[in-house]
């Protein structure tokens, strides 16, 4: 997802988690297991006179498309972000570890980069972006690649630090147009994700939401 943007603008990402229901709906137990299967079969006839008609068994369903092992929830061990920390400067590499996100089987999602640090160094010098809140985004995948459709919600700010103190504090704004493509691999308890401009992100499944297929 999206990067923090320095004193021109807050960064966009800091985003991603994957959680699969089937058509038989997986509940969630936590962890990296599923240990309940929900029944969707339809309730057998009543033999005795006068009692109503029973109804099927509704069963969860996820998204077309959505892969198996993306949906649940997911901790950044190793971040490395490309921010546009000042504005009269080409984006910086900066690293950080500890978000959260949870990737929901109806295409919908939470990043939590509430207390992340983003450490950098410039002419010697070190750089600081601190994160407050959360956000929401809507997204989808093949299997190579995942799309930030929108942030649809967010009371996120990043505070900007160099050597001087603090410079500014900006918030990150809802974006329905985001339409980030990032590329990913995904096996298990293991998320990877990259992009063109940098960006890399490995996390490991947490049991912090559901399950995974």
């Amino acid at each position: 997802m999206s990067e923090p943007s320095g004193l021109a603008a807050p960064p966009a990402r800091l985003v991603v988690v994957l959680f699969v229901i089937s058509a038989c709906a997986l509940l969630a137990a936590g962890g990296l297991t599923a240990v309940a299967l929900a029944d969707d079969r339809p309730t057998p006839a009543s033999t005795t006179a006068g009692r109503p008609s029973p109804t099927a068994v509704e069963s969860g369903t996820r998204a077309a498309g959505l892969p198996l092992c993306l949906v649940g929830s997911w901790l950044v061990v190793e971040e490395v972000s490309m921010v546009k920390f000042y504005t009269d400067q080409p984006p910086l590499p900066m690293t950080s570890a500890g978000l959260t996100y949870e990737f929901r089987p109806d295409g919908t999602g939470t990043a939590r980069p509430d207390g992340v640090v983003l450490h950098g160094t410039f002419r010697g010098n070190e750089l600081r972006v601190v994160g407050r809140g959360t956000y929401d985004f809507t997204w989808s995948a093949t299997d190579k690649a995942v799309t930030y459709i929108a942030r649809t919600r967010s009371d996120v700010t990043w505070t900007f630090y160099d050597q001087r103190g603090e410079l500014s504090t900006q918030p990150l704004e809802v974006d329905p147009g985001q339409n980030e493509v990032d590329d990913y691999t995904c096996q298990s308890t293991r998320f990877v994700e990259s992009n063109a401009s940098g960006y890399r992100s490995t996390m490991s499944r947490t049991n912090g939401f559901g399950v995974y297929g």
